[in-house]
């Protein structure tokens, strides 16, 4: 006990943001901070990769982002997910596209590609091609997405990691059982929510425009090559394994893009902030 206690109050000094003052006094250069290894891996090859500190998650780099203001810090910009969250207009902050960073890949047209390479070719044409696939994925995660949303809200606390979401789905159609699924997500939380109060989340929840979680559709993805449009095992097409597909894939896409043009106007941006300080 004495040493699990040792060990989170070393994490607790190792601090983002003090990790960043003291780069700063080595090398006055802009900060890009992102809430973990897998951006700094799809990033570093567009932006110089020293000047991306990923953080242990959304919460600590959005801290780190706010105790360097409060420290008229100068040159830093940060890079999260949309999630579910309410967010404000904030300079410092660069939102991905849609829901998260594998959801804006998806929107880029990298899981359609994957599904291209993956999948039988006479199965994706007989349901109108990958594209028009990706597409019914999406609408199927909607009322999902509208739980998510009503979830973070609310503050109910429901546990969707413990939920298999493709195992709520029909193998033949890819239709999610969405009363089995309220069920599933609140006997697995603890939560004061109820099944009804889920259920009625599902059908009729409010929702903005950035759609699901890119991690959702890619799970049902997995499910759609496995049982619909080919044959793959489970273990080469899970939501880990897709996933880490999806982000290594999608250079050529990002690079394209006009999120990727804003990304680099921001560090540009940075660069001016500090120039501007250092007059």
């Amino acid at each position: 006990m004495m040493r699990t206690i040792w060990m989170s109050s070393l994490r607790d000094f190792d601090r983002l943001e003090d990790r960043i003052r003291q780069h700063r006094q080595v090398e006055n250069a802009p900060v890009v901070i992102v809430e973990g290894p897998d951006d700094l891996l799809v990033l570093k090859n567009h932006i110089p990769a020293k000047l991306i500190f990923p953080a242990d998650g959304k919460v600590n780099a959005m801290r780190a982002v706010g105790a360097l203001r409060d420290w008229e810090f100068k040159g830093v910009r940060a890079v999260v997910d949309a999630d579910f969250d309410e967010h404000e207009s904030d300079d410092c902050v660069l939102l991905y596209e849609k829901r998260d960073l594998e959801a804006m890949l998806i929107e880029l047209g990298v899981l359609t590609t994957i599904l291209e390479h993956q999948g039988s070719s006479g199965k994706l044409a007989s349901v109108g091609g990958a594209a028009a696939l990706v597409a019914v994925l999406v609408a199927q995660l909607l009322p999902i997405a509208r739980l998510r949303h009503m979830n973070s809200r609310e503050g109910w606390g429901l546990n969707f990691d413990e939920v298999d979401l493709p195992a709520k789905a029909n193998r033949r159609t890819l239709t999610i059982d969405l009363d089995r699924y309220a069920a599933a997500v609140v006997q697995a939380s603890d939560t004061d929510a109820s099944i009804i109060q889920a259920r009625a989340a599902l059908n009729d929840g409010d929702l903005d425009d950035r759609g699901p979680r890119g991690k959702d559709v890619v799970a049902l993805a997995g499910l759609a090559l496995r049982a619909k449009v080919g044959t793959l095992p489970q273990a080469a097409c899970s939501e880990p394994q897709l996933s880490a597909q999806l982000r290594s894939a999608g250079a050529f896409a990002l690079e394209q893009s006009t999120w990727m043009s804003l990304l680099r106007t921001e560090v540009r941006c940075a660069e001016a902030d500090l120039e501007r300080g250092a007059a």
